[in-house]
């Protein structure tokens, strides 16, 4: 099957992309390279596709990518026979883009001139790159080759760009036509005009003709629709499991939520459109990763991502039954932290694994509030977690056993303390911290002056406003007094400071010293 006869079949609906697979993620370059790796004949791998009729989750590709595309999911109500791409979306998507639709608003041009022989073979050797029709247009205005030669030198490789789109539309006249043309108009010796005819061969036969480059392997092709030999779901998402085991991994997360979203349909929209809320007005940058953590620890199936939980329905129903809950959860502890303690970025707390314990402990609260006798409890060990940063390092572990020796035996009891001293006979053993005190407080400066100057941490809107910490006292100064570096680089000597003002401080010190 060659790869137009592919590309036809994504554009007639007739290849699609299930639920599990993630976004597309490759780069213009990488894009580019692989034109280059079709040009030259290398095989550019084996897709995997499965023929059903199930009523299964799916999306169609999109031929014009952009970052921000929302992807809207359809159910196969009507149960018509489709190929679900299991292996090879990232290919897919990069040649459908490339060669029917656009990457950012910008096409795929190739240098038919390109294609010379180099001694490095790492080195790309045609040339394809994403480019606006005007930003070809200006490449493509270099005088003819013998005036650009006399110009520039013997060395002067003359280069043409040419939408990828409309070579692979020409018929053979219009081909045979468009090179004349060129030739002419740029009056190219024999060696490119010889190098430009075959270019557009090499090209023409590579994607229309050459079925060794990229070959597909269906699951169940033109087995009955009732054939009890048809995989089941389960048997698709083991391969796809397996797959992307031994490939290029998808990351745990990833796994978890294509999992989840093969089982759980609603989830493929509904868990980013929480994400995207939930960031709305502060700087926390919660993501899939923290909400699918959080979901398996109030479904007490651990911190720890482990794919072989969800092999099981009962799992995904408890994950699915608690989502809106958690989510719930997640708000409250967002507005806590936000309102009560004054802060709203999870880096100023040492990361959103901090977060962790206090969404399980509003999921078991009435109404998933802090009762107000607890409010200075949690504040506390906040602050705790967040100038240690227990949960930083070995999360998966730490988290789990936090959650399972200390919160959820009072969360079975209904107990709504929070275990205030369990946390710091954690943080003492896990990160040998004793008591609040300066040692404390100088391992999170940043935390600590923004408590002081009551500043949350969230982002600015104007870039000269952005926070920096600088000494108050310059280091020069206190160096020439004989001051060691950690007396230097005390937090005491910091002060937060808009980007614009240290800047004013640096041109006028001896001032800025005085005032402060």
């Amino acid at each position: 099957m060659s790869i137009i006869n592919l590309l036809e079949q994504i554009k007639n609906e007739e290849i699609v992309l299930p639920a599990i697979q993630r976004d597309f993620v490759w780069s213009e370059g990488k894009i580019g390279k692989l034109l280059d790796s079709i040009m030259r004949g290398y095989p550019i791998g084996i897709l995997l596709l499965w023929e059903t009729y199930n009523d299964i989750q799916y999306r169609f590709f999109v031929k014009d990518y952009r970052i921000s595309t929302q992807h809207t999911f359809h159910d196969n109500i009507k149960q018509k026979r489709l190929k679900l791409v299991l292996d090879g979306q990232q290919r897919l998507l990069s040649l459908y883009t490339a060669l029917y639709g656009t990457y950012e608003s910008k096409y795929l041009y190739f240098d038919i001139l390109s294609g010379r022989k180099s001694e490095d073979f790492k080195e790309e050797k045609f040339s394809f790159y994403f480019l606006t029709p005007e930003k070809a247009d200006e490449r493509n205005k270099g005088a003819a080759f013998q005036k650009s030669r006399d110009e520039k030198g013997e060395d002067f490789e003359a280069e043409h760009y040419a939408r990828v789109q409309d070579l692979i539309a020409m018929g053979a006249k219009e081909r045979q036509k468009f090179q004349r043309d060129i030739v002419k108009k740029l009056e190219l010796p024999d060696e490119d005009a010889m190098r430009l005819e075959l270019n557009l061969s090499i090209l023409r036969d590579a994607l229309t003709t050459d079925e060794n480059i990229l070959k597909a392997t269906v699951l169940d092709e033109n087995k009955p629709r009732d054939s009890p030999d048809r995989k089941s779901e389960s048997d698709v998402l083991e391969a796809f499991v397996r797959i992307n085991r031994e490939g290029t991994p998808l990351s745990r997360s990833d796994l978890i939520f294509s999992m989840l979203k093969l089982n759980w349909r609603e989830s493929a929209e509904t868990l980013p459109e929480f994400v995207n809320n939930i960031n709305e007005g502060n700087s926390f940058e919660l993501d899939s990763d923290f909400v699918i953590r959080c979901l398996f620890a109030v479904s007490d199936l651990g911190t720890k991502f482990d794919i072989d939980l969800l092999r099981k329905r009962s799992n995904i129903e408890k994950i699915q039954n608690n989502f809106q809950k958690c989510c719930d959860a997640i708000r409250s502890v967002k507005d806590f932290v936000q309102d009560d303690c004054w802060i709203a970025s999870s880096r100023l707390l040492g990361g959103y694994y901090n977060l962790v314990p206090f969404v399980y402990y509003l999921f078991h609260t009435r109404d998933h509030q802090v009762p107000n006798r607890e409010v200075d409890r949690v504040r506390k060990a906040l602050y705790l977690f967040g100038f240690t940063s227990p949960f930083s390092r070995y999360a998966d572990s730490r988290l789990g056993k936090f959650i399972r020796e200390e919160l959820k035996p009072l969360a079975e009891k209904h107990d709504e303390k929070f275990p205030f001293d369990g946390g710091l006979r954690w943080v003492s053993y896990w990160e040998k911290v004793e008591k609040y005190g300066t040692q404390l407080l100088q391992d999170n400066p940043s935390l600590a002056l923004h408590l002081v100057q009551r500043r949350s941490g969230a982002k600015v809107h104007y870039h000269k406003n952005a926070p920096q910490i600088d000494h108050i006292f310059p280091r020069s100064v206190l160096r020439d007094k004989g001051y060691d570096e950690a007396e230097i680089n005390h937090f005491a000597n910091f002060w937060i400071l808009a980007k614009i003002r240290i800047r004013t401080k640096v041109a006028n010190p001896q001032r800025n010293i005085l005032r402060m």
